[in-house]
């Protein structure tokens, strides 16, 4: 019966604090302080945990997965369409190949062309005429 005088006593005290008697369970429940049931949480941070989910392996994982399903997969189309797409990556990577020889060339040129202009002012004593 300790439980009920005390609950009683606790009962008077919120009934001075809200200047009367509570009106409601509300009133009560609005003045007594908050006290957890535990003292510390059953569930533990991933941290601490060894078979965490981990999110970021997940969607690598699902990344790769479909990857490498799309590298092995055909999509459902003729092998005379892959035949023509490989011919077209190659037609592509060579005229890519026939771009970058021609830059080479034009500054391999320019290089050249430099080099006879100084060749020449060394020749008439680094007078420049132009």
């Amino acid at each position: 019966m300790a439980g009920t005088a005390n609950g009683d006593r606790h009962e008077e005290e919120i009934e001075v604090k809200l200047g009367g008697k509570a009106r409601s369970t509300r009133d009560r429940a609005r003045s007594r302080p908050y006290e957890p049931e535990y003292e510390e949480p059953t569930r533990k941070p991933a941290s601490e945990r060894p078979a965490s989910f981990n999110t970021l392996a997940w969607l690598l994982e699902g990344a790769t997965g479909l990857l490498e399903e799309l590298r092995h997969n055909d999509l459902g189309l003729s092998e005379a369409f892959w035949v023509h797409a490989y011919a077209a990556r190659r037609e592509t990577l060579l005229a890519l190949r026939a771009a970058l020889d021609d830059l080479i060339a034009r500054t391999e040129s320019q290089a050249q062309q430099e080099k006879e202009r100084q060749q020449r002012r060394q020749r008439r004593g680094g007078i420049d005429i132009t």
